[in-house]
């Protein structure tokens, strides 16, 4: 079994924050305006990860602005841009990901991410195609490094952690896995990862 994250990993576009700047009505020229929602929005983040509603996030970074309470239309055009993202994956991730797959890898997706990405992700083409298991922070209340996190994606598996690799592109993240008995591979984007990925799909197999 091999479980992914995905910002870093899977899909490495990042929120853009001139394009929320420009929905919040600031000019997207204007860098200081940019800066101020970039920050906010990240102030934030962790709680939109844990579960809290798309409406409290963005009205918490609207606040941030100096902006008042975000109107229904205007949520979902940011709750839009934040998602759209998810729909295009790293070609160079995807490959290695279609290597394991059809050798016979179950792959799954372990993940800090709001209700929104969740739902978004589990609507794409590349995640029905690869993927068979995902569990999202939002959805159990913890984030990684959390263990709990791990722990709920081993008690959903059903299988011991020695069998499952975990892919992170964040160090701290991989010792949560690690201390729970999990293998680790730091992802970098390299064809060095993604080498290692072929190997352990390669011995895994072999092992059946």
């Amino acid at each position: 079994m091999a479980l992914f994250d995905v910002g870093g990993v899977l899909v490495n576009t990042r929120p853009n924050p001139a394009d929320i700047a420009q929905i919040f009505g600031f000019d997207a020229q204007d860098h200081g305006s940019i800066s101020l929602v970039d920050h906010a929005m990240w102030a934030h983040r962790d709680d939109y990860d844990k579960g809290c509603t798309d409406k409290e996030f963005w009205d918490r970074v609207a606040g941030d602005c100096g902006l008042g309470e975000i109107e229904e239309h205007t949520l979902q055009r940011l709750i839009d841009t934040d998602t759209e993202r998810m729909k295009i994956a790293s070609p160079f991730t995807v490959e290695a990901v279609r290597t394991l797959h059809e050798s016979g890898i179950t792959c799954g997706i372990l993940s800090n991410a709001p209700h929104a990405i969740a739902q978004a992700i589990r609507a794409t083409q590349w995640f029905n195609t690869y993927f068979s298991f995902a569990v999202f922070s939002a959805e159990i209340g913890v984030c990684k490094p959390h263990r709990a996190i791990y722990r709920s994606a081993l008690e959903k598996l059903n299988i011991p952690p020695k069998n499952v690799l975990f892919i992170d592109d964040r160090q701290e993240n991989l010792r949560g896995a690690e201390l729970l008995g999990m293998s680790t591979l730091l992802w970098d984007g390299s064809e060095e990862s993604r080498e290692i990925l072929q190997r352990y799909g390669h011995t895994a197999t072999s092992e059946i």
